[in-house]
């Protein structure tokens, strides 16, 4: 059985091409939901990958993500935010995420970049992730200035999975939990608790009972028991959830970000969306899903090709697909690049 140090707080998978001259590269970049451990997302990510590197074996691939802040398993944490806050030990917000994303992905971005080489981006969010995803989005189309990108790097899609961007309070999930956020300290208090009660187990046992109570699969069960050891972790999870009830309510985005064509925007510039929502989601009420549909979704008729591809689960994919549907999801999401590819 692996040990804590084994579970990482970034994921960084590579293909380069046998010539290590390709005309073409591509990255896939992960944002997590909350908890923000992106180590939840290894045998996912993985399989994106293969695939990735099966079909398109003359490019260089790479497949990545990082953890979001507060949410470091080890000691010190890799990737801190290259932001001047003043809160340099967390918790952290959902604005502070965003801003660690949008840094940690123009660092992607550019190690991937290469001369003479065209750098195309997918973006994939899971949950909260898919929030993220879309702000970060909205910020690099309002600023392009602050981007310190190669002019042939382009970021061409973004595939949210299981998407929590409007109204997460509406939720099933959303309305048990906004009644502990009411409650003063609510997150410091369960933080305390938490890791005083585990304090005293050693990683290894709490492992085994997590996945004997969950029945998770094993690297599971070791994500969860990293994350109930780490410091902070817990407070930080709650502390963000509370934010996020607070924050995620009406559609924020403009026509543009949603792919609605004006006369005087290029096509080229565009960032084709896919929604990839569940059926009876315990984060995501059916009403708020529904009417982002019919607010946003393409249609099919000439004209919307740059909405985004909306479509609902029909094999009962629950929320936490990482944990044990791995395959079905990467499957959807080999689908979507392929469009994107074309």
């Amino acid at each position: 059985m692996r040990n804590i140090m084994t579970v990482e707080d970034s994921i960084d998978l590579s293909h380069v091409p046998a010539s290590d001259s390709p005309t073409e590269s591509l990255l896939v970049f992960q944002i997590t939901g909350n908890p923000g451990l992106i180590e939840y997302y290894r045998t996912f990510l993985t399989l994106c990958f293969e695939d990735l590197r099966t079909k398109y074996p003359d490019r260089r691939i790479r497949v990545a993500g990082t953890s979001l802040r507060g949410f470091g398993v080890q000691h010190h944490e890799r990737h801190r935010s290259l932001s001047h806050d003043n809160n340099p030990e967390g918790p952290y917000d959902l604005e502070q995420q965003i801003e660690h994303i949008g840094q940690m992905l123009e660092r992607a971005i550019e190690s991937q970049t290469r001369p003479n080489a065209t750098t195309k981006v997918v973006l994939m969010g899971h949950s909260v992730g898919s929030y993220i995803l879309l702000e970060v989005l909205r910020r690099r189309k309002q600023s392009p200035s602050t981007q310190q990108l190669s002019n042939d790097a382009k970021v061409i899609g973004g595939i949210c999975l299981f998407p929590t961007v409007t109204h997460i309070a509406k939720s099933p999930s959303g309305k048990k939990f906004s009644l502990f956020f009411a409650i003063p300290y609510f997150a410091v208090i369960a933080g305390l608790v938490v890791g005083l009660m585990l304090s005293w187990v050693p990683f290894t046992p709490l492992q085994r009972l997590v996945g004997l109570v969950t029945g998770f699969p094993s690297p599971a069960a070791e994500t969860i028991t990293a994350f109930l050891k780490s410091p902070g972790g817990v407070r930080q999870a709650l502390f963000l959830a509370g934010h996020e009830m607070r924050t995620i309510t009406a559609d924020a985005w403009d026509d543009e970000l949603w792919g609605v064509s004006q006369a005087q925007d290029s096509s080229d510039n565009k960032t084709k969306l896919f929604f990839y929502f569940g059926t009876n989601d315990h984060w995501v009420a059916d009403e708020t899903r529904d009417e982002l549909i019919a607010a946003r979704a393409a249609t099919g008729t000439p004209g919307d090709e740059k909405k985004p591809t909306m479509e609902i689960d029909t094999y009962g994919t629950p929320h936490g697909f990482c944990i044990k549907h791995n395959d079905l999801v990467a499957k959807k999401v080999e689908q979507y690049i392929d469009e994107l590819m074309r």
